[in-house]
């Protein structure tokens, strides 16, 4: 009996006392942004192994191989949105084999990424860009690799794109898109002249980088619902507005 109660009492502080970060449901919390933090996947567990061959799709170097990425082992925080807007999560000069997700809930680990990037050679910056957050939301960040390495090194960045009330105002005021709905054509209200425009969906992956025209661009291959679009005039100003493709 006392054998058995000791073994108990090891399995019991053996759970409670893992380590933040090593699981989802005991994350590593991001209080406020922005965020910077240096760490090496060794210092944790490989809990997550989903399935290789069933990778959802993803984007970048991971794309078909999200998985994968998923090999080494794991190191999970968790940002819980204090406004709606957008974030850039990124792993500068990341290690090759290194993976980035974002997910919406535990339960989609390995089945449904909310954002995902990896890298294949030593140096590669991993890049979430203008990830779309709703303020309320709880986003848990899992950063991984392949299976060799087993382990990587990392700095994660966590930064808000979200201007301040006072900059929203101005910029209101200045720039903008329209018509909103738009059908064939998206064209900017902007003081100068726009010389480039990228396309993102709600969550953050880029998968248009439209020629801008006379302060237009073509939206007709797009299918309907909600975009990011990121713009920069020749001043070098970048202004980011959600619309919707009807």
């Amino acid at each position: 009996m006392k054998n058995i109660y000791s073994a108990l009492l090891i399995s019991f502080f053996g759970i409670t006392s893992a380590q933040v970060g090593t699981l989802c449901s005991n994350p590593i919390v991001i209080s406020s942004l922005p965020y910077t933090t240096t760490d090496d996947t060794a210092n944790y567990a490989d809990n997550y192994d989903p399935d290789p061959d069933n990778s959802p799709a993803c984007s970048g170097s991971a794309d078909e191989f999200g998985n994968y990425y998923h090999g080494g082992n794991d190191v999970i925080y968790s940002y819980t949105a204090t406004s709606t807007g957008t974030i850039k999560i990124e792993i500068p000069g990341a290690t090759g084999w290194t993976g980035l997700f974002v997910y919406n809930d535990c339960a989609n680990i390995g089945l449904n990424y909310a954002a995902c990037e990896g890298s294949v050679s030593d140096g590669d910056n991993i890049i979430v860009d203008n990830f779309a957050v709703t303020a309320g939301q709880t986003y848990y960040i899992l950063i991984s690799s392949w299976p060799d390495p087993q382990t990587v090194p990392y700095t994660l960045n966590v930064t808000s794109l979200t201007l301040s009330v006072n900059d929203v105002q101005m910029k209101k005021k200045q720039t903008g898109v329209y018509p909103n709905p738009a059908g064939r054509d998206l064209n900017f209200k902007s003081e100068k002249e726009i010389t480039s425009a990228t396309i993102y969906t709600m969550e953050g992956k880029k998968i248009q980088t439209p020629k801008v025209n006379n302060n237009s661009i073509s939206i007709e291959s797009l299918s309907t619902g909600s975009y990011i679009v990121e713009f920069t005039d020749r001043a070098g100003t970048t202004s980011t507005k959600i619309f919707i493709k009807k």
